[in-house]
């Protein structure tokens, strides 16, 4: 039996990624937010009533489905270690030791640390097939659900296309090491399209 090479673009359902929609086939699209995080236990008991009241408010008040979801990732000090590298000719010679225990140090803590990053995907499908509309509905859902976690206490914001273009990447290459300016620098779409090989950092 034979069996056709597809591309990854036949398994992926994203056409493209500008203003900060996933534009995926069949005229849907989806904007996500993120907000940095409330830790709950540490509010007092109103305080903790008044975010819940909040919250149940904003989903009583959506006429739209949402998604929720979390990604666990490590602390990425590659930038920092590869600037320090950049300086150490500029360095005293006493100096240079002590730089290269800061950078054994970062490198270990970025192994031994975990970030958690939260996201809310908020969707519109539009059968009509009318870009300008569906962006203005979208952005519309897009100002309700930030409204309401505001009210939450959060300090909410939507993803640009530059942070969903690293997001999708992030979800899709979990053990990549990539950084997303190599992808647009490259033609990010170019990437999963027609294969476009990029040298993955150090």
């Amino acid at each position: 039996m034979l069996f056709k090479k597809n591309s990854s673009i036949d398994f992926l359902s994203i056409e493209d990624i500008k203003d900060g929609l996933l534009i995926l086939k069949g005229n849907r699209y989806r904007a996500v937010v993120t907000a940095d995080p409330v830790n709950f236990s540490l509010l007092s008991e109103e305080e903790q009533g008044a975010v819940e009241a909040a919250f149940i408010s904003l989903l009583l008040s959506l006429s739209f489905p949402l998604q929720f979801f979390t990604i666990v990732k490590p602390v990425d000090v590659s930038e920092s270690i590869e600037e320090f590298r950049s300086r150490l000719k500029f360095l005293p010679e006493g100096m240079r030791e002590y730089e290269k225990e800061l950078e054994e140090f970062l490198g270990y803590f970025s192994k031994q640390t975990i970030t958690t990053e939260s996201y809310v995907v908020i969707p519109y499908d539009d059968t009509a097939g009318g870009y300008d509309r569906a962006r203005s509905e979208i952005m519309r859902r897009v100002h309700m659900v930030v409204e309401g976690l505001a009210k939450c206490g959060l300090m909410p914001r939507i993803l640009g296309t530059d942070e969903l273009l690293e997001l999708m990447f992030f979800v899709l290459n979990r053990d990549g090491n990539i950084k997303v300016n190599n992808l647009i620098k490259a033609g990010a779409f170019e990437l999963y399209k027609k294969g476009v090989t990029l040298g993955a950092e150090a």
